[in-house]
C-alpha cells in the first residue's frame, strides 16, 4: 500500500506541477500581448515617436526577449516545484 500511497501523491504532485507551468506560460503570453498594446498607445499618445514598422520590430524584440528569459528560467520554476515524496 505505501507505493501506491507514494504513486499517487508524486501523479498528484506532477499534474500540480504542470498546472503551474501552464499558468506561468499563459501570464508570460498575457505579459507579451500586452507590451503591444502599451506601445502602441505610448506611441499614439506621443510618448514615443517611432513608424509603424519601427514600433511593430521592438515590440517583436521585447516579445522575443521575454519569451527567452521564461526558457531560460523555467528550469528554476519547476525546481521549485519539486517534492519530496
Amino acid at each position: 500500500m505505501a507505493t501506491k500511497s507514494t504513486e499517487t501523491t508524486t501523479s498528484t504532485h506532477v499534474v500540480n506541477k504542470q498546472k503551474v507551468m501552464t499558468s506561468v506560460a499563459s501570464t508570460i503570453d498575457f505579459i507579451k500581448s500586452q507590451i503591444a498594446i502599451d506601445l502602441s498607445k505610448a506611441k499614439n499618445s506621443g510618448m514615443l515617436s517611432l513608424e509603424n514598422e519601427e514600433l511593430k520590430k521592438l515590440s517583436r524584440i521585447v516579445e522575443t526577449s521575454i519569451q527567452n528569459s521564461f526558457i531560460k528560467s523555467s528550469g528554476q520554476i519547476e525546481s521549485s516545484l519539486k517534492w519530496n515524496t
